[in-house]
């Protein structure tokens, strides 16, 4: 029997350089540059210098360098809450954001070269259309689980504003990077044409007396492959574009008015505890001119109240409560102290006749709290109650007659994972995120908070109330679209009509498991057939 096996080369020390450059690149893909057609095109870069790869080492560095560029370019951010916030040394503050990125890019894109590695005896071309996007999505889930989740810069939110997000209310932002990277993967395939060569070793079996030899191969794809990705394309736009006009959820009774406040308080001016009744005055005023609006709801963002609500229940809560018409909410971020002592970052939902809390699920870790941290307690003053504790409840509050899903900071990322966002639908009419990233003030993590939230309002057929301490606020309708904004540091009171939908979308009855079960089926197919091809 004659075998071919693919020999060990030498790969160009440029190859390694782009991909890294071109990892950084994807990062203009995302909010605020909105360059969305790079994220087909710096994928197909890493496809291409994949294609020149022949070991399982190869695989791993290209991939994890692309990585390292990724996160580096597009999720540093954390340097700014160490260095400038939490007053790390500026060493430490570095050496710890290396080492995030270079660990995100390791148990990401690392695992993906190693993954892509395993179906490189398949043909090229099967691997740009059907296993590399897979591998794509499946490492991208995986991200949003592991070590308790990193589920940023997922690739399909960069469509957003493009009608390929129209797949989002079927299959969610996964399904929407399956179509980006096989977009990318079409791409590569129609412009490789013949071009690609690799030397191979030959064995000609035992009957030939173990008779061994190389030959430059080619591996053609011909006019019918260059074919069937224009089609590709052609076909995933096509039904995008026709998804696109589908209103998967319908209006629910009338329009609220909602008032969403932007305080712009500065991250040292909030951590400054002199300056804490001066930022609660500000909240009051802002408050005083959003009821005059009439509005139905009033949002504060997180931890506007820096502090717990019980020591300020006489002087703030209680004269807030009475202040309001029937029908009124208004929703504060703060401190709520549970029996038990312990301290959750946490939403109070006041209205004329009740009191409610949602309390934060998915903490940070290393922002919310610190593991084992009885063993490092001197990290503890880098956050204000040493460690949060988890809320409990089912992330619902009842606001100005609506009964709507709550998420706090980052838990809008969160769209299947732990049913973060998806729990409560379709029982929830609207949401609500209430977030501070005036930790990360300077850097690109607002704006891409912002876009992740969108994603999250398109999946759900639900407008998406979003309060931030330092922008941008905003809201954000049932199809993913940015209504009203307040710019980034600015202080401003955002009032607009919110509409409360009811039904559901694809996606809330199957969350992720329709996009991992289809992808699944493929990685199993492209294993089993490497493995056939290897033997």
């Amino acid at each position: 029997m004659t075998t071919y096996t693919p020999l060990p080369n030498k790969l160009d020390k440029w190859l390694y350089l782009l991909v890294c450059i071109a990892g950084a690149l994807s990062v203009f893909a995302f909010s605020p540059f909105d360059l969305y057609p790079l994220a087909f095109l710096t994928p197909a870069i890493l496809f291409y210098a994949l294609s020149k790869a022949t070991t399982v080492k190869q695989y791993f560095i290209l991939s994890w360098l692309f990585g390292i560029g990724y996160f580096a370019a597009g999720a540093s951010w954390p340097f700014y809450s160490l260095y400038f916030f939490a007053h790390a040394p500026l060493a430490m503050a570095i050496a710890g954001v290396a080492l995030f990125v270079v660990g995100v890019a390791l148990f990401s894109f690392g695992l993906f070269g190693l993954l892509a590695a395993q179906l490189r005896f398949t043909p090229l071309y099967l691997r740009l259309l059907l296993f590399y996007p897979a591998s794509w999505v499946f490492i991208e889930w995986m991200r949003g689980w592991l070590f308790t989740g990193f589920p940023w810069l997922y690739l399909g939110n960069s469509q957003i504003d493009t009608f390929f997000a129209a797949y989002a209310p079927i299959t969610g932002v996964l399904g929407v990077s399956f179509v980006s990277v096989l977009i990318a993967g079409a791409l590569l395939s129609f412009i490789l044409g013949n071009s690609v060569q690799k030397t191979v070793l030959i064995n000609h079996g035992k009957d030939s007396g173990s008779l061994l030899n190389t030959i430059t191969v080619e591996e053609r794809f011909g006019q019918q492959i260059r074919i069937l990705s224009a089609l590709i394309i052609v076909l995933l736009a096509s039904v995008a574009f026709a998804l696109d006009k589908v209103n998967w959820t319908q209006k629910k009774g009338r329009p609220i008015t909602v008032s969403v406040l932007q305080s712009n308080i500065s991250q040292l001016e909030k951590l400054d505890t002199t300056k804490l009744d001066w930022a609660l005055q500000r909240y009051l005023a802002m408050t005083k001119k959003a009821q005059k609006m009439d509005s139905d709801l009033i949002v504060w963002p997180e931890t506007g109240l820096f502090d717990a609500f019980g020591k300020h229940m006489d002087s703030l809560i209680l004269p807030l409560q009475q202040s309001l018409k029937p029908g009124q909410s208004i929703l504060i971020g703060g401190f709520y102290i549970n029996p038990q002592g312990g301290v959750e970052n946490s939403v109070l939902a006041l209205s004329t006749n009740n009191r409610e809390i949602y309390s934060k699920r998915h903490l940070v870790p290393f922002g919310e709290y610190i593991p084992l941290l009885e063993y490092i307690r001197w990290m503890g003053n880098w956050i204000p109650y040493s460690n949060i504790v988890a809320g409990i409840n089912d992330g619902t509050l009842k606001v100005a007659g609506q009964k709507a899903q709550m998420s706090i900071c980052y838990e809008d990322s969160f769209a299947a994972e732990g049913a973060r966002v998806i729990r409560s639908l379709p029982e929830t009419s609207l949401l609500i995120n209430v977030t501070h990233d005036g930790w990360f003030s300077g850097s690109l993590q607002p704006e891409q908070h912002m876009q992740i939230a969108r994603m999250r309002s398109l999946e759900t057929g639900r407008y998406m109330v979003r309060a931030t301490t330092t922008g941008p606020s905003g809201i954000i309708d049932e199809k993913g679209r940015l209504i009203v904004t307040a710019p980034l540091y600015t202080q401003q009171i955002i009032t607009h009509s919110v509409q409360p939908y009811q039904g559901i979308t694809p996606y809330i009855r199957w969350g992720n498991w329709l996009i991992i079960g289809i992808i699944s089926l493929i990685l199993l197919m492209g294993l089993a057939w490497s493995k056939l091809i290897k033997q």
